[in-house]
């Protein structure tokens, strides 16, 4: 935790990485299990990591997963499991709170400008997780979303956790969590060096930002 505000650093790939995320007061970690993704890792080189992360939760990234998707996450050894889906596929979201439950669950719907969240979807899980939204991929765009919908969905079900992602930086992030009162951010190219390679003087800046506020 930074202040009183909770950190996820997502798409890691390295122990070292993992280790500079908690390092900075980060109190989740994200792997990305979506092949798409450029910083996509493979289950297998997340059991060869598994030993030298630090104990921090581990959050799997997850695109539509299919029920053999997910019981592989979870047998390896994840805690919660992020899960990117079109917003009119209601079956995915179901499917995933079925098998890990809601409190270990962050959906992340796919939600375009014209489209309505379904209230009758907020009971799946605990957590909702809202990027920038491009119709041609799911999540990972680096740049900023619609803040003011952010604040307007987590004003409207306050019980609910909401994270924002999309295109944070050491730059925006204090204006980010100012524009939609969120207590939890999640970062990932902001602080990169390069795709699923974390910057240090970046991961410091970012800590240094938001202490400040």
């Amino acid at each position: 935790m930074i202040g009183e505000l909770r950190l996820k650093v997502c798409g890691l790939t390295t122990a070292e990485d993992a280790a500079a995320a908690a390092g900075i007061g980060a109190d989740f970690l994200g792997f990305i299990l979506y092949p798409k993704s450029p910083r996509y890792l493979p289950l297998a080189r997340f059991a060869e990591l598994r030993e030298r992360l630090p104990a921090r939760p581990r959050v799997a990234v997850l695109v539509t997963p299919s029920e053999a998707e997910l019981a592989a996450a979870q047998a390896a050894g994840f805690d919660f499991f992020q899960i990117h889906f079109p917003v009119t596929d209601a079956a995915a979201a179901r499917r995933a709170s079925a098998a890990v439950g809601a409190a270990r669950l962050w959906l992340a719907p796919k939600l375009p400008p014209e489209a309505e969240l379904a209230p009758e979807l907020l009971a799946l899980a605990d957590t909702w997780l809202l990027d920038t939204y491009r119709a041609e991929s799911f999540g990972g765009t680096g740049h900023t979303g619609d803040w003011a919908r952010l604040r307007r969905l987590r004003e409207a079900y306050p019980a609910k956790t909401w994270v924002l992602a999309g295109g944070l930086t050491p730059d925006n992030a204090v204006a980010a969590v100012a524009a939609t009162g969120v207590r939890m951010i999640d970062v990932n190219s902001g602080v990169e060096s390069s795709p699923g390679i974390k910057d240090r003087v970046r991961l410091g800046a970012l800590r240094a930002m938001l202490l400040r506020g």
